[in-house]
């Protein structure tokens, strides 16, 4: 019966632990960058994940289109990713280039995906900003176009949420006696 129960248990932890529980689509149509990185005119969109136990995010999937007006560069859009306080605790980069090496304006789709380790406040407030590498204009340099979006997943549990679930299930096998 013991041996049951412990069995039971490591299998509900082992299947807690494997990534693909939860996935969020986050819609960035519209955002538009219009400085530096700092400029108060850039914009920065807080998305709120669902109350879950989840809260490192392993992978982000991306499907952009920019639309960089002349002379800013589909290259110069930079989007970065952070939590509430403004910090980002992982060890992968908190930003990417979805244009990186296209060195002209005008519009253009992006698409892939790229592994991350992003780990989310207890608030679990996600945010997205955009900015420019070099600012050529005053006002938008880019928007992001209708349909353009990111993908958050697949989320590991959070270490206390295991606990929590790993002494639950041996406090249930040992009511059971």
């Amino acid at each position: 019966m013991i041996c049951r129960n412990l069995l039971g248990a490591m299998s509900v932890l082992s299947l807690m632990t494997m990534p693909g529980y939860a996935q969020f689509t986050l819609d960035l149509s519209g955002m538009s960058s219009n400085g530096l990185d700092g400029d108060p005119a850039n914009e920065t969109r807080v998305f709120d994940i669902e109350d879950t136990f989840f809260n490192v995010i392993l992978s982000i999937e991306y499907d952009i289109t920019i639309q960089a007006s002349d002379p800013s560069l589909l290259a110069d859009v930079i989007v970065r990713f952070g939590n509430s306080d403004g910090t980002f605790h992982g060890v992968w980069p908190d930003t990417f280039t979805p244009g990186d090496g296209v060195f002209s304006s005008g519009t253009q789709r992006f698409t892939g995906s790229f592994s991350t380790d992003i780990h989310l406040n207890p608030d679990l407030e996600f945010h997205v900003s955009l900015f420019e590498s070099f600012d050529d204009l005053v006002g938008a340099d880019a928007v992001l176009l209708d349909g353009s979006w990111i993908e958050l997943g697949p989320f590991i549990p959070s270490p206390g949420a295991l606990s929590m679930l790993g002494l639950s299930t041996v406090g249930l096998g040992r009511r059971r006696r």
